[in-house]
């Protein structure tokens, strides 16, 4: 959970339906007004279509009519007029009217103000459908977004009648779009204006309510976020246990919390050592740490030979003391290489930082040595044992998987002579024999490799 969170979750809760809303009216008003201009500019360009006709009757007399020409050319008349050239009627108007004005007979404009690099548009043809709905149907046709050379229009086609009452051809109204749009938000920018206002107004309102609410479970946070990091000693705020509402329940819990997981995460109260449920976290960080950066990791699981016979032969506070000795070893050696643990009973593990197997193995044969070294001074005995070591890499499979491999190995080394660190295992030869559960005169002892016999001597000596 981010440390904003909840604080951004409460803000959310009181902007957004008002932004919600405030989207809702402006597309509401957006729409209503574009509608009601256009509906207004329709009715607008109609009448402009009707002054254009009523100009075309009241300067020229009679019907409109074609007459050919020789060479298969036909010129529009205006009863008696020949009219085919005379733009003056459409450009006046389209001056005044600020739009575009075409008079077309049947679907061909023979008058139009619209131009493409100096000449006049004329004798351009409209679509069929525009056509039907004009010249057979006898209806006005509207578009909007009409794509006329490099703009957009809304354009109205009128019917053209001559004195009998036929449709005859059309007057074409276009207006810019371009024009309308700004108009449109002419009208509707004061209410997103008025939105924006209502968005401070509301975040403002939702900051003076929730800081102090916010602010304490920022803290909280923070008490949580150290406990995750490990540092389980971090004291929680006084302000936040003496609130007496929901907060103040979950600070005392998480106090609380704390305190059981320190009676978990830490040491092995025998050997000092990190336990088992330590490694199994840190594991889990340190692999996914592998993950992102590609820095190796492995680790060992050891087992002490014999273990069984020492307390039976010594007692349980000797096994206990080989155990404590034992530790001690392995944590003065994983020094600045990563961590020792106990995984249970008279096994450990060791976990190495940033180091593979190969250069992992010679620390391990170290440790080994010190090891068959060492003479554990206890209950009037000189105790001396060996391990064996199971090593695998960390970057393969699952931490279980990674720990079964290793265990492997180690039962490998338990099967063949004890006393070792098994890094690869050679392909099997023979089956090996069970291990006995208690050694037998004929079985090495926990002692060194040079050595099967001390364990013996110094029990016959000290008894």
């Amino acid at each position: 959970m981010k440390a904003k969170g909840l604080y951004r979750k409460l803000l959310n809760t009181a902007v957004v339906p008002v932004v919600v809303l405030g989207l809702v009216i402006t597309f509401f008003c957006y729409f209503r007004f574009t509608g009601t201009i256009y509906d207004e500019a329709r009715e607008n360009m109609r009448n402009i279509a009707k002054e254009v006709i009523i100009a075309y009757d009241k300067v020229y007399d009679g019907d409109y009519n074609l007459q050919k020409n020789e060479g298969d050319t036909y010129d529009l008349y205006k009863g008696e007029t020949e009219i085919t050239q005379d733009y003056s009627i459409v450009d006046s108007l389209s001056e005044a009217t600020g739009v575009e004005i075409s008079l077309l007979y049947l679907d061909v404009r023979i008058h139009t103000t619209f131009e493409s690099k100096g000449t006049r548009l004329a004798g351009i043809s409209v679509n069929p459908a525009t056509s039907s709905t004009v010249l057979d149907q006898e209806k006005e046709a509207f578009y909007r977004n009409v794509q006329i050379i490099d703009s957009k229009y809304l354009v109205l086609y009128v019917p053209v009648r001559n004195s009998h009452g036929s449709v005859i051809g059309m007057v074409e109204i276009a207006k810019s779009q371009a024009s309308l749009n700004a108009s449109v938000l002419r009208a509707v920018w004061p209410i997103l204006l008025l939105i924006v206002l209502g968005v401070a107004l509301a975040a403002w309102i939702a900051y003076k309510s929730t800081r102090n609410i916010t602010d304490d479970i920022r803290a909280l946070q923070q008490f949580l976020n150290k406990v995750e990091g490990g540092t389980l000693s971090v004291e929680m705020d006084p302000k936040l246990l003496g609130r007496d509402d929901e907060i103040g329940d979950i600070s005392k819990s998480s106090v609380a919390m704390a305190k059981s997981i320190r009676a978990f995460i830490g040491t092995d109260p025998l050997t000092k050592l990190y336990n088992r449920r330590y490694v199994m976290e840190a594991l889990g960080k340190i692999k996914e740490r592998s993950a992102s950066t590609g820095q190796p990791y492995c680790l060992a699981i050891a087992d002490i030979d014999f273990f069984k016979k020492v307390n039976d032969t010594y007692g349980h506070n000797a096994g206990d003391d080989v155990l404590k000795s034992i530790a001690g070893i392995l944590n003065g050696e994983m020094a600045g290489k990563g961590f020792a643990a106990r995984w249970g009973g008279e096994e450990f593990i060791l976990v190495f930082n940033k180091m593979d197997t190969t250069a992992a193995e010679p620390h391990l044969w170290k440790a080994l040595e010190r090891i068959r070294a060492n003479v554990v001074e206890t209950e009037g005995f000189s105790i001396k044992v060996t391990m064996t070591f199971g090593l695998s890499e960390g970057t393969q499979g699952t931490i279980e998987e990674i720990v079964a491999v290793s265990d492997e190995k180690l039962y490998y080394g338990k099967q063949h002579g004890r006393n070792q660190v098994v890094n690869v295992m050679p392909a099997p030869e023979a089956p090996a024999e069970e291990e006995s559960a208690v050694p037998t005169e004929s079985t090495p002892s926990n002692t060194e490799r040079t050595g099967q016999e001390e364990n013996e001597n110094a029990e016959k000596k000290e008894v």
